[in-house]
Parts: C-alpha cells; sequence; structure tokens
C-alpha cells in the first residue's frame, strides 16, 4: 500500500513540476510579449499604429472600455452616452476600418500588448486627424493629416482626473463595470487587475494631472488646441508656478502634417524653432508618452515615410458646387502680388524667399504668447534629450523672435487660423483685426465653403449642437456672444484682449477691395 502511495506522489510529483514549468515558461512568454498592431496600408497604419508611449502609458483596454460608463456623471453635460465621442475622438465606418483592427476604437489610438495585458493610448493622428461634414446633415469625413478639429484634449484630460480621483475607481468597481459590459478579462489579468493594474492606472493619471499643473495658468484650450513645450518644462521638473508670467501660456492649434518632403530644412513649428523633420517627430512623439527607451522606431519610420509626399484633399472635390475656376484665376495674381514670398507659389510649390523662414514679432504682430513661452533655457534642456542615442540626439532646437512663415498646403482645412487659432475662416482673416471675431464656436465639423472655415457662427449652428460646443473668445467684449457658454479662461481674459487667445495682426490682405479678397480666397481653395 505505501509503495502504491509512494508511486503516485513522484508521478503527482512530476505532474506538479511539469505543470510549474509549463505555467512558468507561459508567464514568462506572457511577460516578455510586446506586440502592437501593424498595418498594410501606411494611412491606416498612421491612424491606428503605435509610437512606443503605449508601452509606458497605455491604458489596459478593459478599463478604457469601461471609464465612460462607469464614470458617466463625469462626462461633458449632454454628451454622457456618446464615449470617448463625447471629447472629439473620432470613429471610422465600420466598412472603412482595416482589417488588422483587433479592438473597436477611435482613431488616433494605438493598441500594444504589452506584458500580457492589452493597452491602448493615443498616437500621432490623434492630432492630427480631422473630420468634415460636407453639407447639411451628410456624412462626415475623416482626413488623415489635418489637424484634430474637434478633439478636446484639455477635456478629456480632466475627464480622466475626475475620475481617478473618484472614490469608484477601486478594482471591485471597474471588475464589475468590466463584467457588467461584457468586456474579455482572462483570470490572469483578472488578479493583476485586483491587486496592482487597477492601482497603478490611477497612480499614472494623477502623476501626468500634477505635470499638468501649467494649464491653470492659461486661457482654456478647447477643441484643436494644446500647449506643445509646457509639457517639455514639466518633463525637465519645471515648478509652474515659478515660471514667469509670460511665459506661461504656449496655447496653439494642431498643425497639418502633409508634405513633409519639402518641409526640409525649413524652420519647423509655430516659432521655427528647429530645422530638421526627424528630430521634431520626435519632439512630438513625447506628446504620445513616446520616450527615448520606448520610441517604437519602426513603426514611426513607416508614418513618417507616408507623410513626406502625402497630400491633402481637395476642396473642389467635397465641395464642387463652391468653386469658381474663372475667379480662381483672378485671385492667383493677387496671391502672387500679395502671399507667396512667404508662403509658396502654390500649395503645393513651397518655393518662395521667405517660405520656412521666421518673420520677426514686431512685423508680424501676432499673438506674442507662444513665442514668450519657448525660452532659450528650454531649448538648451531639450538639445539634451536622446543624448545618449547617438544620431537621434536632440541638436536643432534653437529660440527665435518671431513666427515661421510656413506653406499653405490644405489651407482650407487647418481653419480656425493663426498659429493660436483665433480667427475662424480666411474670410475673417483678410479683415481689419478689430473687425476680427472677438467670440465663435469652436469644434464642429460643420463647413463654410464660402469663407472657408469650420462654422463658427451662433446663428448657423443647430441649438442642440451649440451647446455642445466651445466658445472660444479673443477678447472680454467676446463673453457676452459666449452667453452662459464661456469657458474658464482662468483670468486671462479679464481686462480686454484674451493673454494667448489675441486675433490682432497679420495684415497682409487687409486693405484689398472685397471683390479681391474674395477671389483671393477662391484661389486658396486650390491650395
Amino acid at each position: 500500500m505505501m509503495s502504491f502511495l509512494w508511486r503516485w506522489f513522484k508521478r503527482l510529483s512530476v505532474l506538479a513540476g511539469v505543470a510549474v514549468v509549463v505555467f512558468g515558461a507561459y508567464m514568462a512568454v506572457r511577460l516578455l510579449t510586446d506586440r502592437a498592431e501593424a498595418f498594410d496600408d501606411p494611412v491606416a497604419h498612421f491612424k491606428y499604429g503605435s509610437t512606443g508611449g503605449d508601452r509606458n502609458f497605455g491604458f489596459p483596454y478593459a478599463i478604457w472600455k469601461i471609464m465612460p460608463v462607469l464614470f458617466r456623471d463625469h462626462m461633458p453635460e449632454g454628451r454622457e452616452d456618446e464615449g470617448w465621442a463625447a471629447f472629439g475622438f473620432l470613429y471610422e465606418d465600420e466598412n472603412d476600418l482595416p482589417p488588422e483592427l483587433r479592438r473597436e476604437r477611435p482613431v488616433g489610438t494605438a493598441l500594444r500588448n504589452y506584458q500580457g495585458i492589452e493597452r491602448i493610448f493615443v498616437n500621432c493622428a490623434s492630432c492630427h486627424a480631422g473630420q468634415v461634414r460636407p453639407a447639411g446633415d451628410g456624412a462626415p469625413v475623416i482626413y488623415a493629416g489635418m489637424p484634430a478639429n474637434t478633439l478636446d484634449l484639455q477635456a478629456f484630460q480632466d475627464f480622466m482626473i475626475a475620475a481617478a480621483i473618484d472614490e469608484r475607481f477601486t478594482p471591485e468597481d471597474i471588475i464589475g463595470q468590466i463584467d457588467a459590459l461584457d468586456v474579455e478579462l482572462d483570470w490572469i489579468n483578472r488578479l493583476i487587475f485586483k491587486f496592482f493594474a487597477v492601482y497603478q492606472v490611477r497612480q499614472r493619471i494623477l502623476t501626468i494631472a500634477d505635470r499638468f499643473q501649467f494649464a491653470a495658468h492659461e486661457p482654456a484650450f478647447g477643441p484643436g488646441r494644446f500647449d506643445t513645450f509646457s509639457p517639455a518644462k514639466a518633463l525637465f521638473n519645471w515648478p509652474p508656478n515659478q515660471v514667469p508670467e509670460n511665459e506661461r501660456i504656449g496655447v496653439v492649434d494642431f498643425p497639418s502634417v502633409w508634405l513633409q518632403r519639402q518641409r526640409q530644412g525649413m524652420q519647423l513649428h509655430w516659432d521655427g524653432n528647429n530645422t530638421k523633420v526627424e528630430e521634431r517627430n520626435r519632439s512630438a512623439a513625447f506628446g504620445t508618452g513616446a520616450l527615448p527607451p520606448l520610441l517604437d522606431r519602426r513603426s514611426i519610420k513607416v508614418m513618417e515615410d507616408w507623410l513626406l509626399d502625402a497630400e491633402p484633399p481637395k476642396f473642389a472635390d467635397l465641395f464642387p458646387d463652391h468653386f469658381d475656376s474663372e475667379i480662381a484665376e483672378r485671385g492667383r495674381s493677387i496671391y502672387l502680388a500679395n502671399c507667396a514670398s512667404c508662403h509658396g507659389v502654390t500649395g503645393r510649390d513651397f518655393s518662395g524667399d521667405d517660405v520656412g523662414t521666421v518673420t520677426p514679432i514686431a512685423q508680424i504682430a501676432t499673438d506674442r504668447y507662444r513665442l514668450d513661452n519657448y525660452t532659450l533655457d528650454l531649448a538648451y534642456n531639450q538639445n539634451m534629450l536622446y543624448a545618449s542615442y547617438g544620431e537621434e540626439r536632440f541638436q536643432n532646437f534653437r529660440k527665435t523672435q518671431g513666427y515661421a512663415n510656413a506653406p499653405l498646403d490644405g489651407l482650407w482645412l487647418r481653419a480656425p487660423y493663426l498659429h493660436n487659432g483665433s480667427v475662424p475662416t480666411l474670410w475673417n482673416m483678410l479683415q481689419d483685426p478689430a473687425d476680427r471675431p472677438k467670440a465663435f464656436y469652436r469644434g464642429s465639423d460643420r463647413y463654410d465653403p464660402v469663407n472657408v472655415g469650420f462654422e463658427s457662427r451662433s446663428i448657423r449652428l443647430p441649438a442642440d449642437e451649440r451647446r455642445h460646443l466651445f466658445c472660444f473668445m479673443t477678447d472680454q467684449a467676446g463673453r457676452a456672444q459666449c452667453g452662459g457658454n464661456a469657458p474658464n479662461n482662468n483670468g486671462t481674459c479679464d481686462g480686454g484682449v484674451c493673454k494667448g487667445n489675441g486675433s490682432g495682426g497679420h495684415l497682409y490682405g487687409t486693405t484689398l477691395a472685397d471683390s479681391d479678397k474674395r477671389a483671393l480666397i477662391e484661389y486658396l481653395k486650390t491650395f
């Protein structure tokens, strides 16, 4: 009897040992997994590919999926049931989705299985893909490479912080909601979520919130805008309360990113503080959490290669009834006489004596806060980034004294205009600054093909839609136009022009006759 039991004991011991080895091998493979989605179509890869930031900052997909439901009471008022679309994230029609996409998610997010957990985070397209509604209530069209005109990253961030400090941000509540929505979660991840992951996600959100204290000193961002260099100051642990007041505001519009090959050697960013496209791209990747050790270089190379020659869509393809080729031809000579030397001969030919160079602030006279936000000290610090990565080391950041003359490819999709997005349409851009709107709505995908820009006028927007949009103020006098929808601008709009939101300057073309302005705009539609 004893020998029988002993034989079974040895067999069970062997089986247990084998099981431990197999389980250990499985866990080793699981914990070493690092696989991001990749796409055969470079446009799809730009929309959904990884920059590498999802390795460190990625949210577990299961938590991402349930947050708008569990924390519904923190969602934007009136949009509680829209999920992430409530913050302006874009969703493609399911018939247009790439076949490689494993999980439903918006444009501008990447999915990576890292250490056995599917993680999601933003990528380049979160800020550089937008949407246009062609006419009335027609189906919107998403364009990769244009500014993200509907995305309100500040509102998204505020929601994440409100959720993180909510008493329901616990393993019990989150796992319970995951089960209620029937979101896939295997037993190993269930244990990880229960004892570790939920607490880690919460702490990560709170850490990001602490790093983004600079926003408390700035006008509300609204859709399509963000402060791009104050996060770099936060990365270097600059105390936001000790930054000089005139250097605190750096909010700018998201730029378009087409035709990068022709931009090689130009002064890039709104103030022209860098001249190397690849270095600019690595700098921008910081915004997606891609620190140097985490950067997915192969994935980013696919995006960079596509952007070198990617062209913007044509205005006339979407609005054929709002383009007059004869008037545009008359506008061509007006453009060449007044604009080409700074902005290029056409939307594809960027030649011109001053294209890609910086115009001094005294001459351009636009709002200078973004210029002052980027300092010489910051340039010195940034040039130490990637210091141990050979040729990738940042070497081209510099302090300038003005704003860069950018090519105008896809200009019709780059509204609102000026670096801070303070002028809603091209027609407004050609008016004397005193006659430019003191307040207007941002965040609509409805388009104004006559004045060229996204619809921003209260009387032209449906009331139920208008109340969900962002009322952008360039001046304290615009508060009345916002009604009860005026944003919290943190005191930056008290006493006249809103700091960082000013719409003055760039007087070129403002003295033309109205008929010439209309002809010029018609020509700019060809860009």
